[in-house]
């Protein structure tokens, strides 16, 4: 399923017979003569490979990331045995699989499309190995550096070998190439090729994209016009990485490959996938070349076009190929969704196979026999699956990560290249707008210049209310590792961002129920911020920054235009204050089991100026599934701080985020505490609960006997909590009603 949607191309390496090199195409001479020979060995040893067997794993986890705590979208976990064959039948079998959609259902199930994702397991080691993320037409996927011509797109360096000693005595020499994309084109890669010094067999890549694809500049015209003009999805693969072993000492055969991607919807979502294979206890025969003039395909044997690899990329013969494989694509997928069978199971799979025929042409072979047992139910308890996917972590660790750091950290840059990307149409303006009791609808437009290795970007912002000009200048430096970013501001800024003053809900209800969670302030200055670009588990941030009030600008609402005399409730007098701090979050998610989870983050911030003072704050949070029918979710946080703190540094609680049942900023002091406790079904594709919310802030001095608020209420829950619907009601204080729409729910 999921690796479908990635899919595996083979590039195939072709000889180079009249492209004109360019002259920097190498550094140096002795560059030349290292892809001169990796190009030949495409007639390599491990052609004269006659059958093998092994074992094969893949694991494959897809998940979103969030503030209240970490999700798994999808897992996929499969198991099995492959008797490969050169020149006969090979076959695999299935000895353990599971798949688990976390947020729809609970367990794990048998994959429906088994032997589909079977067969991709198979490879054959004739093929010059380098499988890389990408469609199943060649045309779409990266494009492979010793490819006939490849020096138009890539440079290369080789630099120095190392030699290493194997247990039974032998040496290997190992050499690097080094491949230098010339330009910022995520098809093009950014990698390090590591060869046997006496083969030329690939030992060893690590590479990555020169840049993440973006739909809106790098989707064909057909797939654009089916999304939204403000929607711009992108997705950055941070590594790829292929490994091979030396087996019955003289094959080079595939042992290991892990992929590392993240998918982003702008800054509000992230979907990071990762997916890693191993194979092991091979045993290889072989020694003998094919029979002279044979057409049998071995399984593990990708469709090509050898054609299409001497064709320029930008050619008007592969636009008019690609435009053709669309439409026929599309026709095939027409004619297939046209079906009476979707109600029934059966039916649905016959609707799958249906689009597999149009997509998966690879699959049309029967040189392969797929084995599953009987018994599917005894492939998701099969020991051979090792332990389950329960978070991203599980697939690739971070010491993984680490342990790739040195050779991930020391591929090429990417290509310095210019490009400008204006605002264009209404578009541009709707995606910016908000709405807010200071500036009532605020419109803007932004841009940003690209280099590479460098973004700049830009921002500006009025309210029609309060006129007064927003301005924000960034320039960032994109990356896997760690990401910085500078920026300089006029900004409308707010004091308890918890409430997510400037979402679309929150504008949502201030412009249709006259009801405004946030609590704001200027502010102007300067910043620059860091954190973690893998698993985000840290992000720190210094900042200079001026502070002053800003007062209500508007009364206007939908419910005036109909009589209602509603007014919004006065915004906080903040205090003048220059200021300069460090604050620092640490953020954690840990699945302890299927059934028991948890998260929390915790913030550390110290700043000196007109007000000197500290804070600090933490939060826990606790997800209890056990097999019943119940769930049950509880939350705790605290802060306190020391010195003088500002009206605008205070903690907040009120709104969904902290205390449901009452407005943002119901209570406010430079300490708090607050706990939540949901009980609900079990079923987290949609789940109804009932909840309680308690909570204090105040002086210090009251910590342990402030009069807290208390609120409960009954909420529906989908997709295990990205959805949430409270109706909530306040028991103390301001009572009322209240409903909320939110994402990220504990619950």
């Amino acid at each position: 399923m999921i690796l479908s949607a990635f899919g595996f191309v083979l590039l195939v390496v072709t000889q180079d017979t009249t492209p004109q090199v360019p002259r920097d195409s190498y550094a140096d001479q002795r560059t030349a003569g290292v892809v001169a020979s990796a190009r030949a060995a495409r007639e390599r040893n491990e052609r004269l490979v006659t059958a093998y067997t092994a074992k094969v794993s893949q694991r494959i986890g897809v998940g979103i990331r969030a503030l209240s705590r970490d999700r798994m979208l999808f897992r996929q976990e499969l198991a099995a045995k492959i008797e490969w064959k050169r020149d006969a039948q090979s076959k695999i079998e299935i000895i353990g699989a599971r798949q688990g959609i976390p947020i729809v259902y609970r367990g794990d199930q048998v994959p429906e499309d088994l032997e589909d994702d079977a067969r991709s397991l198979v490879i054959n080691p004739a093929e010059d190995y380098l499988k890389v993320i990408g469609l199943q037409d060649n045309e779409d996927g990266f494009v492979y550096p010793l490819r006939a011509g490849g020096e138009k797109d890539y440079r290369f360096e080789a630099a120095d070998s190392i030699v290493i000693a194997l247990p039974t005595g032998k040496r290997i020499r190992l050499m690097e190439l080094k491949v230098i994309p010339r330009r910022a084109e995520w098809r093009l890669m950014s990698g390090s090729l590591w060869f046997d010094g006496d083969t030329y067999g690939l030992v060893r890549a690590v590479f990555r994209p020169a840049r993440p694809f973006e739909f809106r500049r790098d989707a064909e015209g057909e797939d654009r016009k089916d999304v939204p003009a403000w929607a711009n999805p992108s997705a950055e693969v941070k590594y790829v990485t292929l490994e091979y072993g030396l087996y019955e000492n003289r094959w080079w055969m595939l042992r290991y490959v892990a992929i590392d991607a993240q998918g982003s919807m702008g800054s509000w979502l992230g979907v990071p996938v990762r997916m890693e294979r191993v194979y092991s206890d091979y045993e290889v025969t072989g020694g003998t070349p094919a029979p002279e003039g044979t057409r049998f395909r071995p399984a593990g044997t990708l469709t090509r076009r050898h054609d299409s690899l001497m064709t320029p990329l930008d050619s008007v013969a592969r636009r008019i190929r690609r435009d053709s494989l669309h439409r026929e694509r599309e026709a095939c997928i027409h004619l297939a969704t046209d079906s009476s069978k979707m109600t029934t199971r059966e039916g649905r799979q016959e609707f799958r196979e249906r689009v597999r025929h149009c997509t998966r042409r690879r699959w049309q072979d029967s040189v392969l026999t797929v084995v599953i047992p009987k018994d599917t139910l005894a492939l998701v308890q099969s020991p051979e699956l090792g332990p389950p996917i329960l978070a991203m972590g599980d697939l690739i660790t971070e010491n993984e990560i680490r342990d790739l750091a040195g050779s991930i950290g020391h591929l090429p840059a990417r290509p310095w290249e210019a490009r400008l990307v204006l605002p264009r149409g209404v578009s541009a303006l709707l995606e910016r707008a908000r709405y807010n009791r200071i500036e009532a609808l605020s419109l803007g437009i932004g841009g940003k210049a690209e280099f590479g290795r460098l973004s700049v970007d830009a921002e500006a912002r009025i309210g029609l209310a309060d006129g007064w000009p927003n301005l924000v200048l960034g320039a960032g430096l994109p990356g896997s590792g760690i990401q910085l970013r500078a920026s300089a501001y006029r900004r409308l800024a707010t004091a308890n961002p918890d409430a997510k003053p400037f979402g679309v809900v929150n504008s949502f209800f201030g412009l249709f129920a006259h009801r405004d969670d946030g609590e704001y302030f200027r502010g102007e200055g300067v910043d620059v911020t860091a954190q973690n670009g893998n698993s985000g588990w840290w992000s720190l941030r210094a900042y200079a920054e001026r502070q002053r009030s800003v007062a209500v600008g508007t009364e206007f609402s939908i419910p005036h235009l109909f009589g209602s005399r509603a007014v919004f409730r006065p915004n906080i007098v903040a205090d003048r204050a220059d200021q300069v701090g460090l604050a620092l979050t640490l953020r954690g998610n840990r699945p302890f089991s299927q059934s028991f989870s948890l998260s929390g983050e915790t913030s550390i911030e110290g700043t000196r100026g007109d007000y000197d003072f500290g804070r600090v704050s933490a939060t826990l949070r606790g997800l209890i599934t056990p097999g019943g029918p119940i769930a049950v979710a509880i939350a705790a946080s605290a802060g306190t701080s020391t010195g003088g703190v500002p009206v605008q540094s205070r903690f907040y609680l009120g709104g969904p985020a902290t205390l449901r049942g009452y407005d943002g900023g119901v209570m406010s002091g430079a300490a708090f505490w607050s706990g939540r406790a949901e009980v609900a079904n079990s079923f987290p594709a949609a789940r109804v609960s009932v909840f309680s919310d308690i909570g204090w802030a105040g002086p210090r001095a009251a910590f342990s006997t402030g009069r807290p608020l208390l609120s409960g209420g009954v909420g529906g829950s989908f997709l295990d909590g990205l959805v949430r619907l409270d109706l909530s009601h306040g028991f103390r204080g301001p009572q009322g009603w209240r409903f909320d729409i939110y994402f990220d729910g504990v619950l």
